[in-house]
C-alpha cells in the first residue's frame, strides 16, 4: 500500500511494523485500522454477494469471516501483481470495488500520523472521518432512496458505528429512520446482521437510547416473531419491561414497549414464564388501573397494547391466569368496555377470553353493538371475540377443565343465546370476512352440540 499510496515519498516502510495500539482498541491507530478494515470488507462483501451466502460467510462463525476479509484482502492485492486467488465455489470479483478507494483514504489519513506517534508515544491519535462520513452518506440515501431503488451500501457500516460510543445515538437514529420506510427495509438490515448489535446494546443504561432502541425492537419483531426466543434467552425482556413501567416515557412510545411484551409472550411458554417473574402482570395492570382512576383521556394505542400483552401473557397458561385472578382483574379492567374508543372497547373483552367462568359474568347486551360498528374491521374483530367465547368453552368442557361447577348453569346459558344470536344478526352481513367469521363461529357452536350429543348417547 505504501508503495502505491501519496504518502510513499514521506513514509518511512519500515514505520509500518511499529504501527502502536492493539487491534480490538478502537482508540488506537492499529484498532481504527483493524475497525475500518472490517466494515469495508462487510460492505464490499453485502453487496457483491447474495445475502444468503454473506450470512453463511460473515455472519455464522468469526473465524470463517475473518477468513473470507482476508481473502477479499488477498485478492486485491494478488490481482495487482497480476495473480489470481482462487476459492471454490468461486466468488464474485470484488478488487474492483469503489469502498477499496474509502479505505485508501482511510488508511493514509491514519496513517499520516505513524512518524508522530512512533516519536512520541505519549502523543493523542486522531481518529479519521471515515465512519462520520459514512453515515452523511447514508442520511443522504434515506432523503432520495426508496424500495425501488438500490439499497444503501453503507448498512454494515452503518451496524458497525453501533460499536462507538461517539457515533452510537446518530447511527441508530438513522437505522431508525430506515427501518420505519418498510418491511422491507426491515428484512434488508436483518440480512446484514442487526439483530446481534441491537440485542447487545439492550444492555446498555444510557436513557438516550432508550425509546429508538424500544422503535427499532419493535419494527423488528413486527416482521420476525422468531426473534422472541433470543431476547428471551438473554434477558432482553426486562428492559421493556421497565420502559413499560417508566413514567418519563410518553404513552405512544409505552404502547410499542407493550407491543414488544405481547410479541415476546405471544405462543411462547417460556417467555410468558420469564415475564410473569419479571413482573409484567403488575405494571401492566398498574397503568390499567391509573386509567381508570384517571378522568384524563389516556393514548388509545397503549391501552389496547396493555390488553392484548395480558391476553398473550397468560393465554393458555393457567398458573398466570391465577395470578390474574388474584390481582383482581376483573374490577380494573371493566371499566374499559365503556372506553368510547371502539378498538379499546373491543380488546377489553380480549383479556377475559382463557376466563370462561369471568366472561360469562361480565358479558353483557353492550358488546353486541360493537357488531353494528361502520367499520367492518370492527364488526369482524367482535364477531371473532364474540366466536371465541364458543370456541373457550367448548375447549374447557372436551379438556375437562373448569365445567359448570366454576359458573353459574343460568347465566352461562344466558350468555350463550346473547352470543348465538348476536351472530345470527349478521350472518348477512354485507362484509365477507364479517360473515366468515360468523362462519367460524357457528362452526365451534355445531361442534359444541355434537359433542355434547355423543356423551347423552353414551
Amino acid at each position: 500500500f505504501c508503495t502505491r499510496s501519496l504518502l510513499h515519498e514521506s513514509l518511512d516502510s519500515s514505520l509500518i511494523d511499529k504501527i502502536p495500539g492493539r487491534q480490538n482498541d478502537r482508540k488506537t491507530l492499529l484498532g481504527e485500522l483493524n475497525w475500518i478494515f472490517t466494515a469495508v470488507t462487510d460492505t464490499i462483501a453485502w453487496n457483491v454477494l447474495p445475502h444468503d451466502l454473506f450470512r453463511r460467510l460473515f455472519r455464522q462463525d468469526l473465524l470463517v469471516a475473518s477468513l473470507f476479509r482476508n481473502f477479499l484482502l488477498a485478492e486485491r492485492i494478488m490481482r495487482s501483481a497480476n495473480c489470481s486467488p482462487i476459492s471454490y465455489p468461486m466468488l464474485p470479483p470484488t478488487h474492483q470495488h469503489h469502498m477499496w478507494d474509502a479505505w485508501d483514504m482511510a488508511a493514509e489519513i491514519c496513517l499520516s500520523q505513524l512518524p508522530s506517534l512512533v516519536e512520541d508515544p505519549n502523543a493523542e491519535f486522531q481518529p479519521s472521518s471515515f465512519f462520520t462520513e459514512q453515515l452523511i452518506a447514508f442520511e443522504v440515501w434515506l432523503d432520495h432512496g426508496s424500495e425501488h431503488k438500490k439499497p444503501p451500501e453503507q448498512l454494515p457500516i452503518v451496524l458497525q458505528v453501533l460499536l462507538s460510543q461517539c457515533h452510537r445515538f446518530r447511527a441508530l437514529v438513522l437505522l431508525g429512520r430506515f427501518l420505519d420506510m418498510g418491511p422491507w427495509a426491515v428484512d434488508l438490515a436483518l440480512s446484514v446482521g442487526i439483530f446481534p448489535y441491537v440485542l447487545k446494546l439492550l444492555q446498555t443504561t444510557t436513557p438516550e437510547l432508550r425509546q429508538i432502541l424500544v422503535f427499532i425492537w419493535t419494527k423488528i419483531l413486527a416482521l420476525d416473531k422468531s426473534c422472541q426466543v433470543d431476547l428471551v434467552k438473554d434477558g432482553g425482556h426486562v428492559y421493556f419491561i421497565r420502559f413499560l413501567n417508566s413514567a418519563e416515557a410518553y404513552p405512544e412510545q409505552r404502547a410499542m414497549a407493550a407491543f414488544v411484551l405481547a410479541v415476546i409472550v405471544d405462543g411462547h411458554r417460556r417467555g410468558q414464564e420469564a415475564c410473569i417473574e419479571a413482573g409484567l402482570i403488575q405494571v401492566c395492570l398498574k397503568q390499567l388501573h391509573g386509567f381508570t382512576q384517571n378522568e384524563a383521556q389516556t393514548e388509545p394505542l397503549l391501552l389496547q397494547w396493555l390488553c392484548l400483552c395480558l391476553g398473550k401473557l397468560w393465554e393458555d397458561f393457567t398458573e398466570a391466569q391465577t395470578i390474574g385472578l388474584q390481582a383482581d382483574v376483573p374490577a380494573i379492567c371493566a371499566p374499559l368496555h365503556s372506553e368510547p374508543q371502539p378498538e379499546v372497547y373491543l380488546l377489553s373483552y380480549f383479556i377475559f377470553f382463557p376466563y370462561k367462568w369471568i366472561v360469562f359474568g361480565f358479558l353483557n347486551i353492550d358488546i353486541c353493538k360493537i357488531i353494528e360498528a361502520v367499520l367492518f374491521q370492527v364488526r369482524a374483530s367482535a364477531v371473532y371475540a364474540l366466536a371465541t367465547l364458543l370456541d373457550v368453552g367448548f375447549d374447557s368442557f372436551r379438556d375437562g377443565i373448569g365445567g359448570d361447577e366454576e359458573c353459574d348453569d343460568v347465566e352461562k346459558n344466558r350468555a350463550e343465546m346473547i352470543i348465538i344470536k348476536s351472530l345470527l344478526n349478521v350472518v348477512s352481513d354485507g362484509s365477507p370476512l364479517v360473515r366468515a367469521e360468523v362462519a367460524v363461529g357457528m362452526w365451534w357452536l355445531c361442534s359444541f352440540i355434537f359433542h355434547m350429543s355423543g356423551l347423552v348417547i353414551a
